[in-house]
C-alpha cells in the first residue's frame, strides 16, 4: 500500500486525477488538514453530493448530473475496492478557490485554483492539480486566460498557488513526493516539478498543457525526459500542440467504442485499462523532435543512447521499486520497447483446450491490441509459439527467410512482419509458461545486441517473478464476453466458442439477453468484452459496442411474416452499416438469394428465410452473434442447418456464438 509512482497503477492515478474535479460540499471542504485528514474512501462516498466540473463543461445539480456522479462514484468504488495501494491513503489538504457555493474560500479575489494533497502511512505524499474550471464567468476568464499567457511563458498566480500548495503539504514528507495534473493542472504540475528537482519528486501528467520550452534551463529540459516525469497523451488529443513538446512518455489509444469528441478524448473515461490496471496499448515513445524544430526551439539534446550495461543497471533499478506482478510485466515491456525501439511487444501465456496446447496474448503494447486479443496460436504458428513449445529464445533478423506462418499476426497487426525476437518465460527450461515477443523495429531490423539485451532483461524480470511467489492463474482467461459481479464471474463465453444456454421462460431469456448486452448491468457488475471493461456508467460506449460487435439472429420474429421486399430490408441494413455503395445483387448472391430481391419475406421458403437471417448477421462482421429462439412454426431441421453453419464459422475463428433456447417444460438452466 503506497503512493509511490512505481507502485500505483495507471487506473489508480487516473482516479486521483479525476477526483480533484469533484468539489466537496460546504460542510466538509474546510475541515481537512494534516492534523485531521479524510480517508480517500470517505471522499469517494461523498462524490454524489459534490459539485462537479469536468473539463471543459459543468454538470449542474440536475437529475442527469446526479446520475452521472453516481455512475462515476461506482467506478471509483470498484477501483478502490480492488486496489492494493489506496487503502491507507488520506486527504491531508484541499483547496478549492472557486466562485459560487462550490468554492471554499471567503476571499473575494478568487482564482479558480483547485488542489488536493494526499499522504500514506509510509510517509509518501502527493498533490493533484485540476484543469480548467467552468463554474462562473470570472473562473472561465481566469482559467482560459491563464492558459493563454502560461503558454507564452508567463508565470501566473496559479503557478504561485500550486508551488505554495506543494511546499505547504510536502513539508515533513520524507518519502516520495509526487505531483499529478491533468490539462491545465498538468502545466502546473510541470512547473512545480522542474522547480523542485532537488527534492525526491516525481510527476504524472495526462493531456497536459505543455510548459513553455523557452523559459526552462537545460537541467529542467533534461529532467522532463527522465523516468521521474511521465507525460501521457491520449490518441488524437491536440493539447500537446499548444507548445513545443519533445518529452512525451506514452501514448494511450482510445477505447475503440469511445466517442471522438474533444471532451471525451481529453477527459478520463474513454481510454481503456487492461486487467492489471495499466493503460491498454500504451507504449513508450519518448518522441525526439525534428532537426528543424530542434533548431527553432534550441533543443539540441538528442535521446541518449545507453550502453548494454547502462540499460541493465537502469532496468534493475526500476525493478527494485516494483512490488506487484501487473507492474512487473507492464514495466518490463515498456522498458524493452524503449531500449529496442520495437513497434509491438507482447507477453503470451500457454494454455490447453480439447484441441491441444496453444498460446494467447496476456499483455499487448500496440495500438491494435483489441484485435490481437482474439488470437489463439498453436505449435507451428509463428516464433512466439515455437519459443514456448520448444523452450528456446529466437532471433529472426529478416522474417522473409522464416517459414512458419504468421499471416494471422500480420492481418491483425495491420503490418508486415519484418523482424522478430521471442524469449521463453518460465521458472526453468522444463516449465515454460509463456513468451515475450517483439515485432518490427521502428527503424530497420533487430540486432544481435537487441537480442542479447532482451534476453538479459527478461531473465532479470523472471528472477523477480520467481522470488515473488505470485501466480498467473488468476489472469488466465480466453473469454470474449464475461459478466462479473463483484469478484465472481457469473457468465463467460470463450473467443470463437459456440455456447448454448436454455431457459425456463421467455422472461428469463430476455433478462439474460439484456444482461449480456449491457442494458441491465447493476452498479457492482461489469461486462468485459475482449478485455475491455464496461460498467453501467458507460451507456454510450455500451451502445457503440452493441452496434459494432453484436448481431442478433431472429431479433425481430415478426420479420418472418413481413410483406417487405428482401431488397428493402437489405438496403436498410447497408445504410445502417454505411455501406450503401455495396451491390445489392452481390449481397443477395452471397446469401444464396439470387433473384429474390423483389420477393416479399413472407413468400420466402424456410431455407431462404434462414439464409437471410444468417446473412444479415454475418454481413455486420460482428465478433459476437446471439441466436434468439426461432419464430414459432419454423422447421427445426432448417434451424439446425443454420446452427451447424455457425459452428463451422466458430471453428474457422470467424465469430463467437451464443444460442438462446426456451424450454417451457424444463425450468432448469443448462450450459454447454
Amino acid at each position: 500500500m503506497s503512493l509511490k509512482m512505481s507502485n500505483l497503477l495507471d487506473v489508480e492515478k487516473y482516479l486521483l486525477l479525476e477526483l480533484v474535479y469533484f468539489h466537496l460540499p460546504p460542510e466538509h471542504k474546510n475541515r481537512i488538514s494534516r492534523e485531521a485528514p479524510m480517508k480517500l474512501d470517505e471522499y469517494i462516498d461523498l462524490v454524489e453530493y459534490c459539485g462537479y466540473s469536468v473539463y471543459p463543461g459543468f454538470i449542474s445539480c440536475s437529475a442527469n448530473g446526479y446520475q452521472y456522479k453516481k455512475r462515476r462514484q461506482a467506478h471509483f468504488k470498484r477501483i478502490f475496492a480492488s486496489s492494493e495501494n489506496l487503502d491507507d491513503v488520506v486527504i491531508t489538504g484541499y483547496v478549492n478557490d472557486n466562485y459560487g457555493r462550490f468554492g471554499n474560500t471567503t476571499d473575494k479575489n478568487k482564482t479558480s485554483f483547485v488542489g488536493l494533497a494526499l499522504a500514506d502511512q509510509d510517509n509518501n505524499g502527493a498533490v493533484v492539480f485540476s484543469g480548467c474550471e467552468q463554474m462562473y464567468p470570472s473562473s472561465i476568464v481566469l482559467d482560459w486566460g491563464g492558459c493563454l499567457i502560461a503558454s507564452l511563458g508567463v508565470v501566473t498566480s496559479h503557478h504561485h498557488q500550486a508551488m505554495n500548495f506543494y511546499d505547504h503539504y510536502m513539508a515533513g514528507i520524507l518519502g516520495e513526493r509526487n505531483i499529478l495534473g491533468h490539462s491545465k493542472g498538468g502545466n502546473l504540475a510541470t512547473y512545480v516539478y522542474i522547480n523542485r528537482l532537488d527534492q525526491n519528486t516525481r510527476a504524472y501528467c495526462v493531456n497536459a498543457q505543455p510548459y513553455c520550452w523557452y523559459t526552462m534551463n537545460d537541467t529542467q529540459k533534461e529532467a522532463l525526459k527522465t523516468d521521474r516525469f511521465e507525460y501521457i497523451v491520449h490518441q488524437n488529443d491536440p493539447t500537446r500542440k499548444a507548445s513545443y513538446v519533445s518529452y512525451i512518455s506514452r501514448t494511450a489509444p482510445l477505447n475503440r467504442y469511445a466517442s471522438r469528441r474533444f471532451i471525451d478524448i481529453h477527459g478520463f473515461a474513454e481510454v481503456k485499462f487492461d486487467e492489471f490496471g495499466n493503460l491498454e496499448g500504451a507504449r513508450v515513445i519518448r518522441e525526439t523532435a525534428s532537426q528543424l524544430k530542434s533548431r527553432l526551439f534550441h533543443d539540441y539534446a538528442a535521446e541518449k543512447r545507453l550502453t548494454h550495461d547502462e540499460c541493465m543497471a537502469r532496468f534493475q533499478e526500476k525493478l527494485s521499486e516494483i512490488t506487484s506482478l501487473p507492474r512487473l510485466f507492464s514495466t518490463t515491456l515498456d522498458e524493452i520497447l524503449l531500449v529496442t525501439e520495437a513497434r509491438v511487444a507482447i507477453i503470451w501465456l500457454k494454455d490447453e483446450d480439447d484441441r491441444g496446447p496453444f498460446i494467447y496474448p496476456l499483455i499487448i503494447k500496440s495500438p491494435g491490441a483489441e484485435d490481437l486479443y482474439q488470437l489463439k496460436l498453436r505449435p507451428g504458428q509463428g516464433i512466439a509459439a515455437q519459443s514456448v513449445f520448444e523452450g528456446l529464445p529466437l532471433y529472426i533478423r529478416d522474417s522473409r527467410h522464416y517459414r512458419l506462418p504468421v499471416a494471422s499476426l500480420n492481418r491483425v497487426l495491420g503490418l508486415t512482419i519484418t523482424s522478430e525476437i521471442a524469449v521463453p518465460l518460465g521458472i526453468d527450461e522444463a516449465d515454460v509458461f509463456g513468451a515475450l515477443e517483439l515485432v518490427n523495429k521502428l527503424d530497420g531490423v533487430f540486432s544481435l545486441e537487441d537480442f542479447a539485451l532482451v534476453n538479459e532483461m527478461t531473465l532479470a524480470m523472471l528472477d523477480l517473478f520467481k522470488k515473488s511467489g505470485q501466480s498467473l492463474d488468476s489472469y488466465r482467461d480466453f473469454s470474449l464476453l464475461q459478466i462479473r459481479k463483484g469478484g465472481q464471474r457469473i457468465f463467460a463465453v470463450e473467443k470463437n466458442g459456440f455456447k448454448e444456454k436454455t431457459f425456463g421462460s421467455q422472461t428469463d431469456k430476455n433478462a439474460f439477453l439484456k444482461k449480456i448486452s449491457g442494458l441491465s448491468l447493476e452498479p457492482n457488475e461489469r461486462l468485459i468484452f475482449n478485455r475491455i471493461t464496461f460498467t453501467c456508467d458507460k451507456p454510450e460506449q455500451l451502445k457503440r459496442l452493441r452496434r459494432q460487435e453484436y448481431a442478433v439472429i431472429f431479433e425481430h420474429p415478426q420479420l418472418r411474416q413481413a410483406r417487405t421486399r428482401v431488397s428493402t430490408v437489405l438496403m436498410r441494413l447497408l445504410l445502417q452499416l454505411r455501406e450503401n455503395r455495396v451491390n445489392l445483387s452481390m449481397v443477395a448472391k452471397m446469401m444464396g438469394l439470387d433473384g429474390k430481391l423483389k420477393t416479399r419475406i413472407i413468400d420466402l421458403s424456410e431455407a431462404e428465410y434462414i439464409r437471410l437471417e444468417y446473412g444479415m448477421a454475418r454481413i455486420r462482421r460482428p465478433k459476437l452473434i446471439i441466436v434468439n429462439p426461432p419464430p414459432r412454426g419454423l422447421n427445426p431441421a432448417a434451424y439446425q442447418v443454420m446452427c451447424n453453419r455457425l459452428k463451422k464459422d466458430c471453428q474457422k475463428k470467424a465469430v463467437t456464438v451464443i444460442v438462446l433456447n426456451v424450454d417451457n417444460e424444463n425450468n432448469e438452466v443448462k450450459n454447454d
